[in-house]
């Protein structure tokens, strides 16, 4: 089965930062985690492991803006 995991990010309503993990499975979107969080804030322990078990970039604190995030 072929599979390729990402993170995106988005500016959220209240000026903070949303990232999105998810999994591409043969075409599909799966395994979706949304997060959103004040720039300069701390990332929650649990979304940090779910950047680990993607194999995906881990990150401290949340980003500036959108644009200040890089995989």
């Amino acid at each position: 089965m072929s599979y390729k995991c990402h993170i995106e990010q988005y500016r959220a309503k209240d000026g903070g930062v949303t990232l999105h993990t998810w999994t591409d499975i043969q075409g599909s979107k799966k395994e979706n985690f949304y997060i959103t969080g004040a720039p300069g804030t701390a990332i929650p322990l649990w979304f940090r492991k779910v950047l680990r078990d993607k194999n995906l970039p881990d990150i401290i604190d949340f980003p500036d803006c959108p644009s200040c995030f890089h995989e």
